[in-house]
């Protein structure tokens, strides 16, 4: 698992209530997409078949798609998968799956689009549903 940001675009009351901080996401404190690539290489090199990017919100880091390739080099990494709330998926899927990502996990707090906003703090569930439909196309 790597875990690639700790900012988040949404205001969920159970994880981040201040939400995306003013400033954009930035990758002080986190591992490049080098060192992503060689902290893979050497988990492969230990039997790991298996890698999960996940955050915050992953997808707010302007070089994921780049990571996912980077992770996907290594052609003993056979499942490339993201937890994510699910927003950029509609415009982000296509680039992603192309990168090597084989498996999405989206959270979805409520079916209700209300709830959704209630717990998340943002109005953004039709989105996050068309996302998750466009995913699944492919």
């Amino acid at each position: 698992m790597h875990l690639l940001s700790a900012g988040c675009n949404f205001r969920c009351t159970y994880c981040l209530p201040d939400g995306y901080k003013p400033g954009g996401v930035t990758n002080n404190g986190f591992l490049t997409v080098d060192e992503i690539r060689r902290v893979t290489r050497a988990f492969a090199s230990l039997g790991t078949e298996k890698v999960r990017l996940t955050g915050g919100e992953p997808s707010l880091r302007r070089d994921f798609t780049d990571i996912i390739a980077a992770v996907g080099e290594n052609d003993a990494i056979r499942q490339i998968a993201v937890t994510t709330n699910g927003y950029r998926l509609a415009r982000d899927a296509a680039s992603w799956r192309e990168a090597g990502l084989t498996g999405v996990n989206v959270s979805v707090d409520s079916l209700d689009a209300r709830q959704f906003h209630a717990i998340t703090g943002q109005d953004k569930f039709r989105q996050v549903m068309a996302g998750i439909e466009h995913y699944s196309q492919y």
